[in-house]
């Protein structure tokens, strides 16, 4: 795989992460969807996992997170909280995925023990810097009573739903390998190209429209 090729699958998947956030979130919503931080991490999930699968270098997920955190800043619905939390996300995911690469790629288990350590750092490091960074509200008036909350709940949750989506990541990374696919579907690496570049720009032009 070429250079080009992984900046462009970087590029993309962090453009789908930045989408799931800015219309997944006003989705759930609009349809009364309990405990949507949760659910949206746990998606989030299988967008990072696959990347890693697809291409790994260290700060890879980061800067897919860096990508994710533009395209909610250049949408009209944009609030620092969850710039942050994006950011935190990507790098908590990136850092576990380049030690523990071997036994995660390897074992079930290891994964399913790795979702909800993933989790709860991202969630505890979200909710200090909300609370005692950014001082938004209500995180700032909470204090650690809204801390605590948040870690008793939304993150039980998200560590429930992210131990099965952790693994949907691993398997998707796996079946979508750029070279196998292409192969299989007889598509030169050019036309992957293009689709791909195509693909980012119609996502960030809804983003704007949105």
């Amino acid at each position: 795989m070429s250079k080009y090729e992984k900046i462009l699958i970087v590029l993309l998947f962090g453009t789908l992460w930045g989408a799931l956030e800015l219309f997944g979130r006003d989705l759930f919503r609009a349809i009364g969807m309990p405990q949507k931080s949760a659910l949206l991490f746990g998606l989030g999930i299988i967008i990072l996992y696959a990347s890693k699968r697809l291409v790994h270098f260290p700060g890879s997920v980061a800067i897919m997170a860096l990508i994710a955190g533009l395209f909610k800043i250049a949408s009209a619905n944009f609030y620092p909280c969850q710039f942050a939390a994006v950011m935190i996300n990507g790098i908590v995911f990136d850092i576990t995925y380049s030690i523990f690469k071997e036994r995660l790629n390897r074992s079930l288990m290891y994964r399913a023990i790795a979702a909800p350590v993933i989790v709860y750092v991202s969630y505890a490091m979200f909710a200090s810097v909300a609370t005692y960074v950014l001082r938004q509200e209500p995180w700032a008036s909470a204090g650690w009573v809204g801390i605590r909350s948040f870690l008793l709940a939304d993150a039980v949750s998200a560590s429930l739903i992210s131990i099965v989506t952790i693994h949907l990541g691993y398997y998707l990374g796996n079946a979508i390998q750029p070279h196998a696919l292409l192969s299989k579907l007889r598509i030169p690496t050019v036309a992957f190209r293009i689709v791909s570049v195509v693909l980012v720009a119609a996502i960030w032009i809804a983003g704007q429209i949105y």
